[in-house]
């Protein structure tokens, strides 16, 4: 059984509003955990006591929440305490150790909890068949955050286009063909949809041939104008692992965490051809190997948003790594910049994995 705290200021002492930021704060610590309703054993709640037009009991029931125990009291009176507060006390039964509880701090009562009152972002970059998908995934499961694949989207956009016979080296054809398409994210059980015109696409995405034509797109400035408005929206909102190529310098430059993941260019194009295997697709390790070194150069030499490291970011070179070890340094390297507030303790997300407090030489 878990803990889970939450607070947020209320703006009128009114009914409207005590239970509109009941609600507000139970649907985000529900969001943000993961939870079930069915999962809540009790919710306490305390205000203010100039918050004294409804119970906000009766919020949570609204919610659907009726079978937990529900009780309302009010605050111990402090001075120089925050007016118009709200603040929830919820216990569940999810089977997580207390360490992975995600506290919220709401509007003005952000103040009481800074550590808790931001969203928090964990931008992964590096080229191609360097393991970012790999990394990103396991720190979302582990940190419990909404993993997201910005590559996805530039071969979703490169997709669309093969299907209608653009030309990809014409940015103007490919801009036109582009404000028709329907591109939406879904996150299922944290992993990554691509719909396009509500048709998941997603198994279709990791064709060789789709991979070449999403670096061809990705340097025309329209399409990254149009799916960045995309990222930061599926951004908004969530603590989330983005990885692509430019997170840490375009997409969320203030992300608190900034990783720059790379490896040798052999180690790459063995890492790709190994993927190509496992998918049945019959490949040639100098091929791929050439196809990574193409594809570095467009990404490196694009006019707009270029693959680079990120002044903030943290290189990890994975050349001799395995995804364990990138994982642990990962997590190590989140430890030691959050002062202990994420990182290590929630090493035990990972699939059974115990990953030790020291970063792999």
């Amino acid at each position: 059984m878990i803990a889970i705290r939450g607070a947020i200021s209320v703006d009128h002492n009114t009914r409207e509003d005590i239970l509109s930021s009941a609600k507000q704060m139970l649907k985000e610590i529900i969001k943000i955990n993961r939870m079930e309703i069915r999962q809540i054993i009790s919710v306490i709640f305390s205000v203010t006591n100039d918050l004294n037009q409804a119970y906000p009991a009766a919020a949570a029931r609204e919610l659907g929440i009726t079978e937990a125990g529900l009780m309302c009291q009010q605050e111990m009176y402090v001075e120089s305490g925050l007016p118009k507060c709200l603040r929830v006390m919820v216990l569940a039964e999810t089977g997580d150790e207390q360490s992975s509880a995600r506290h919220i701090y709401m509007k003005e009562a952000a103040r009481l909890r800074p550590e808790f009152a931001r969203f928090f972002a964990v931008a992964v970059d590096g080229p191609a068949g360097v393991g970012k998908g790999t990394l990103a995934q396991n720190l979302a499961r582990a940190l419990r955050f909404i993993y997201v694949d910005t590559g996805a989207m530039y071969r979703a956009a490169a997709y669309f286009c093969l299907k209608k016979d653009v030309p990809l080296t014409d940015a103007e054809q490919v801009e036109n063909a582009l404000a028709n398409m329907c591109l939406s994210i879904e996150n299922q059980n944290n992993i990554q949809r691509i719909l396009l015109d509500g048709v998941d696409v997603t198994d279709e995405l990791r064709t060789p041939e789709v991979s070449d034509a999403s670096s061809k797109v990705a340097v025309i400035q329209a399409v990254r104008d149009k799916l960045l408005i995309l990222q930061r929206k599926t951004a908004e909102g969530n603590n989330i692992v983005m990885e692509g190529r430019d997170i840490g310098s375009r997409v969320l430059p203030d992300a608190q965490i900034k990783i720059y993941l790379d490896a040798d260019i052999d180690e790459r194009a063995g890492r790709r051809l190994k993927d190509r295997d496992d998918m049945g697709i019959s490949s040639d390790f100098a091929e791929i190997r050439r196809e990574l070194e193409e594809r570095d150069r467009r990404d490196i030499q694009r006019a707009h948003s270029p693959l680079k490291r990120a002044a903030d970011a943290v290189l990890i070179d994975s050349t001799h790594m395995s995804p364990l070890q990138v994982m642990e340094a990962a997590m190590c390297i989140i430890y030691e910049k959050t002062g202990g507030l994420y990182g290590i303790r929630y090493s035990q997300n990972i699939g059974g994995d115990n990953i030790p407090p020291q970063i792999p030489h």
